[in-house]
């Protein structure tokens, strides 16, 4: 029997079309613009669907145990030292939105919070790439940058740099900052003069992800544990339809802004303007 706590579920309401929303779950093609980077295998009962993340250097193996076209599709993996995980992905219409319904079960020697272990706040991102990748950048293909940087902090000392202007200035903007409310637009010199302008899409516990309009594309501020007391500190996103060029640029801005939310993040938290 799974445990309670490490069940996560989460919804994802979008206005396209069911098929285009079950198609970027089971086509591997299309899973490689939103969530993966390699995809082996071909979906159906009974496969195996290896999806790779080549810059974070893993690879899960899972097993399609149950598929109903356009409405459910049901996958297991084996974490070794763990046990069985699965992910459930349900579709359902009710106009004029489709509703996505995902849950993923830990088993219970996984004793892990799931908020701290990070996988709430994964799958939270992942669903508002997703969204995005659905509504405005179907037809497009993804080049994806990564900086990454094991740290030690709080959650709570993250979110005072990355969720208040003063924070920001200290690290990300010299004019500007994305503010801290889902949906609202912003505009943002970053330190070297690159601009940023978008939307927030996502706020969760220590993550966020934001709409990069001059990348076309998107921006993920994420961390998550490691071994021991350290956790990865990443800056992730992609643009679609970019050059390789402006990607290897834009993952140089990315290097740089992480080394600098790095050394903030040694000092003291941001006082609050009055």
């Amino acid at each position: 029997m799974f445990h309670d706590v490490n069940v996560v579920r989460k919804e994802m309401r979008t206005t396209v079309a069911i098929d285009r929303v079950w198609d970027a779950w089971t086509d591997p093609d299309r899973l490689c613009q939103w969530f993966t980077d390699k995809v082996r295998g071909w979906p159906g009962v009974g496969s195996t669907l290896s999806l790779t993340w080549e810059k974070f250097g893993f690879t899960v193996d899972y097993k399609i145990a149950e598929m109903v076209p356009r409405k459910k599709l049901v996958l297991k993996t084996r974490l070794s030292g763990v046990g069985t995980q699965v992910l459930t992905v349900e579709l359902g219409r009710r106009a004029p939105e489709t509703i996505l319904s995902l849950s993923e079960s830990g088993p219970e020697n996984h004793k892990s919070d799931p908020l701290e272990s990070g996988v709430d706040s994964g799958w939270a991102m992942a669903l508002g790439v997703l969204k995005l990748y659905l509504e405005q950048h179907y037809t497009e293909k993804r080049k994806s940058f990564l900086a990454m940087l094991p740290a030690q902090f709080t959650y709570d000392h993250l979110r005072a740099f990355t969720l208040t202007p003063e924070g920001q200035r200290e690290w990300l903007a010299v004019s500007g900052h994305f503010p801290n409310q889902v949906g609202e637009k912003f505009e943002l010199e970053m330190v070297g003069g690159q601009k940023m302008s978008g939307e927030v899409l996502v706020i969760t516990h220590h993550e966020i992800l934001v709409r990069w309009d001059e990348v076309n594309g998107y921006l993920e501020f994420k961390s998550f544990p490691l071994s021991g007391d350290q956790k990865g500190l990443c800056i992730r996103g992609a643009g679609f339809d970019i050059s390789d060029e402006r990607c290897e640029q834009i993952e140089e801005i990315c290097k740089e802004t992480l080394v600098r939310l790095f050394a903030a993040l040694a000092g003291p938290a941001p006082t609050p303007a009055s």
